[in-house]
């Protein structure tokens, strides 16, 4: 152990200002004891701010050594050094350097949150120095609410709560008036009479005269030192036994208080960017969920294990051609040869039959479809009143009909019984469907159509009763329903082959596959969804962007605060982390209020446009995970800038 606290060779610290060197120390040699109350003193530029800045480990020498009780200081690496400074000096300084969101004891209480301490602990311990100070009844307050000497009692108690080994007062009444400016010195006194080592700075050659040895400097040397008087006998208080390095809880509520809440406006306009991308994604991917399920539920209702078979309208030379070579298109031969086919639960054949329709000598606009087989299963249609076609209807060509829901609206009570002329010819009505209550926009390209504005009649009936146009095929389509929804694609290669064959190689039909159709349409929609998610993406990139540039504004107007939380005790490491919990907290909040909107848009624009509400639980982590990636890569610029601040010019702004 050293003999004296303070051990400095050959000190220097000199500027560099273009191609002029400003030497503020230039070779000093100073020992100072224990207990000492050291006055430095000389005029502006002598170098007496910058030793006391040095000596208070904010500053770093270019030469010469720095040691505390034989440990060499000027080496030290920033978090060791800080950690150092946190424990072994206290500031207190002329214009008092509080921070104005803080009340009384938590601004005392700084020191101590740098040290490790618990929050409740340090309020605790913050209490008893802001009563010793004579501040017991204003712990509540804020500096703005409190004198000018009031103001000076903090930062005393501030300096005093880590029961550091020296106390630095950078011309602590400087601002005051000299009553009150009195008072402070009084305290500083008593301070030194207890054992307290303080170094002082200050103009007043008078205060100079009332320490117990005074140092003056001029031109960055040491020119006079005089004093070394009996030293009263040391006494520290016992140091808490804690750690170093500020708790992630206070580092983010310090974060919140001090640099959010202060600009609730700012803060909210800064995280549009995110708020916007996050709901715009979601919103998107969920909106083509609901519609993609939609389609599906849609197609399903109509019958998603099908297969059809439909005829190709052929004319003139191309219909003669297909015809002298041995296809007569869609006919009752195919649908019986296909009918026998293994692996169906149900088959129907159709034909369109453009017919005038009249029901009381109005005419309806309505589409007649003559069927057989299966018509109602296959396509899941189901009736509300009345009966099916019977097999007798179909072998006596029976003039009867069903009606959809559309039709039978516009019939008066009861339908059932009730006559419609189609095509200038009476047909019974025997049936009524079900109204299905499904929209088809966006399935155009299955086939599907709305069932309820139709009228069936059986397919024997159209082909006994109407006349039909030379060369035209029997049916129009044939609707195979397959036992397992998997064999469709297999399922429809092979009626293919088969129908191909019968029509001796002639191409006059299509397969159509509603599901597969669905499925090649949310292939194609992924284009869309790309685009949403690079439209969000520069979303987000244009969020971050504005967390960068509101964190960069913020580092500029809180560089005092940085130096006040570097005097106490903060690394750079911890400054860099508070304001990247600040971008982080911005952009995670943005994430969530981000969430919470597209949750309340999605509910209310489906319920608008009747799609089902879908989220993808999955997109919603990602999307909050995007938000606080954007918090920590834009904002840790800002952070860095912040963190490499030097400690004595940020204390020197205004």
């Amino acid at each position: 152990m050293s003999d004296h606290l303070i051990k400095i060779r050959n000190l220097q610290r000199h500027y560099h200002m273009g191609e002029e060197t400003v030497k503020a120390l230039d070779g000093v040699d100073l020992d100072i004891q224990a207990g000492e109350f050291v006055m430095i003193i000389g005029s502006s530029g002598s170098g007496k701010s910058t030793l006391m800045h040095i000596l208070g480990l904010l500053d770093t020498p270019d030469g010469g050594t720095l040691e505390y009780n034989g440990v060499d200081v000027a080496q030290m690496k920033d978090e060791e050094l800080s950690s150092f400074r946190n424990r072994t000096v206290g500031f207190v300084f002329q214009q008092f350097n509080l921070l104005p969101t803080l009340t009384i004891t938590e601004n005392i209480a700084l020191p101590l949150a740098y040290a490790g301490g618990v929050k409740e602990d340090n309020l605790e311990v913050a209490k008893v120095y802001a009563t010793k100070m004579g501040l017991g009844e204003r712990l509540g307050h804020k500096p703005t609410e409190l004198s000018g000497g009031q103001n000076q009692r903090v930062a005393i108690a501030r300096a005093l709560v880590n029961t550091p080994d020296i106390l630095m007062a950078d011309e602590p009444t400087g601002a005051l008036d000299s009553k009150t400016g009195q008072e402070i010195m009084d305290i500083l006194h008593q301070l030194n009479r207890e054992g307290k080592t303080i170094i002082m700075v200050t103009h007043d050659r008078e205060l100079a005269e009332t320490g117990t040895r005074k140092i003056t400097m001029k031109d960055g040397v040491v020119i006079d030192d005089t004093g070394h008087s009996k030293l009263p006998e040391t006494k520290q208080d016992k140091r808490p036994e804690i750690g170093y390095g500020i708790r992630l809880r206070q580092l983010v509520m310090s974060g919140v208080r001090e640099g959010l809440l202060p600009h609730k406006m700012r803060s909210f306009l800064t995280m549009l960017g995110i708020i916007i991308g996050v709901s715009s994604v979601i919103c998107m991917s969920s909106f083509s969920l609901g519609s993609k399920k939609k389609q599906a539920d849609q197609i399903r209702a109509l019958g998603s294990n099908l297969v059809k078979i439909t005829n190709t309208p052929l004319k003139d030379l191309e219909l003669n051609q297909a015809r002298i070579r041995g296809s007569l298109g869609l006919s009752l031969k195919d649908y019986q040869t296909l009918t026998g086919k293994e692996g169906l639960q149900a088959h129907a054949a159709l034909r369109e039959t453009p017919m005038t329709v009249l029901n009381d000598g109005h005419l309806l606009k309505s589409r007649v479809r003559a069927t057989e087989g299966d018509f109602l299963r296959v396509n899941n249609l189901k009736l509300s009143e009345g009966r099916d076609f019977d097999p007798f209807d179909q072998n006596f060509a029976a003039k009867v009909c069903i009606v959809g829901s559309s039709v039978a609206s516009k019939i008066t009570e009861p339908v059932l019984g009730k006559t419609l002329t189609l095509g200038g010819v009476p047909y019974t009505i025997v049936g009524v469907l079900k109204n299905q209550s499904i929209n088809l926009g966006g399935l155009e390209a299955s086939g599907l159509k709305d069932s309820n504005s139709d009228i069936l009649i059986p397919l024997q009936t159209a082909l006994a009763r109407i006349n039909q146009q030379k060369l035209r095929s029997q049916l129009d389509e044939i609707q195979l329903q397959v036992k397992n929804e998997d064999l469709l694609i297999s399922a429809g290669a092979e009626i293919a082959k088969i129908i191909q064959g019968l029509h001796n190689g002639v191409k006059d039909f299509e397969i159509v596959i509603p599901i597969d159709l669905l499925r090649q349409k949310e292939e194609a929609g992924k284009l869309l969804d790309i685009l949403t998610v690079i439209i969000s993406s520069i979303s987000m990139v244009v969020g971050g962007i504005g967390i960068m540039n509101i964190m960069l504004a913020s580092v500029r107007e809180r560089v005092r605060e940085i130096g006040i939380r570097r005097a106490t005790g903060a690394s750079q490491n911890n400054i860099l982390m508070q304001f990247l919990a600040e971008a982080i907290i911005l952009s995670a909040t943005g994430g969530v209020l981000g969430v919470g909107l597209s949750i309340i848009v999605v509910f209310a624009t489906c319920s608008l446009v009747e799609i089902p509400v879908v989220f993808s639980i999955p997109l919603l982590f990602i999307s909050f995970a995007a938000s606080m990636s954007t918090g920590l890569v834009f904002g840790l610029f800002p952070a860095k800038n912040a963190a490499e601040l030097n400690p004595v010019e940020a204390l020197r702004s205004e």
